[in-house]
């Protein structure tokens, strides 16, 4: 039984219990990591919620705290990880920090799939959603920059949807249920990004640990 159903409500604005409502989110997402085969884990999920993933947000595992990795997962334990514009909210240090804690808790060839807004996309609409500092953008990765910063903390990378530096599109074939993307080329229906037979594109990226 839930107490926030009875607690008053100048209780559960309390600091001391919304500690103790963390901690109580944080052993239960603990408890289904222990249990779940494959493991499989969002991070920066927002409302997000695809079947047999364990969803994440910054209340939960703020991905730039090694101490918040460990309370919830034993290293080398995560079978697959996906993130859909979440790095680009992060400082340089912050971005590094968490793809290495995102390396040491995926097992042997674990995979990470991401997603972040293109930099070699430059039709004006785009950059302007996708620039420092809207909407809390702190970086604005292209597929040579976010590949040099995946190998530079052990990660094998295979570009699946990108524009190249010429501004030529490219895409790979991939598999949903390896991590679902919705800003990408088959699922993103916003008409205002359109640019040909495209509309939203972002930078996905399948990151192998090797």
């Amino acid at each position: 039984m839930r107490l926030t159903k009875y607690a008053p409500e100048s209780i559960r604005r309390s600091g001391l219990y919304k500690q103790l409502s963390r901690k109580r989110r944080v052993w239960n997402l603990r408890k289904a990591a222990s249990t779940a085969k494959p493991l499989k884990v969002i991070l920066g999920a927002g409302p997000t919620h695809y079947p047999g993933w364990l969803q994440t947000d910054k209340e939960l595992l703020d991905v730039t705290s090694p101490g918040d990795w460990r309370a919830v997962f034993d290293p080398a334990s995560i079978d697959s990880l996906l993130s859909e514009h979440m790095l680009e909210h992060l400082s340089e240090h912050d971005a590094r920090v968490t793809l290495a804690e995102c390396y040491r808790y995926l097992k042997a060839s674990g995979l990470f799939r991401l997603a972040v807004p293109d930099g070699y996309r430059r039709d004006p609409a785009y950059v302007k959603e996708a620039s420092p500092p809207n909407d809390g953008h702190q970086a604005l990765y292209n597929v040579d920059t976010l590949t040099a910063l995946l190998e530079s903390v052990g990660f094998i990378p295979t570009p699946l949807e990108y524009f190249d530096a010429h501004e030529q599109f490219h895409a790979k074939p991939w598999d949903e249920k390896d991590g679902l993307i919705q800003r990408s080329v088959r699922f993103d229906a916003q008409q205002n990004f359109r640019r040909g037979e495209l509309l939203y594109t972002s930078l996905i990226i399948d990151a192998r640990k090797g």
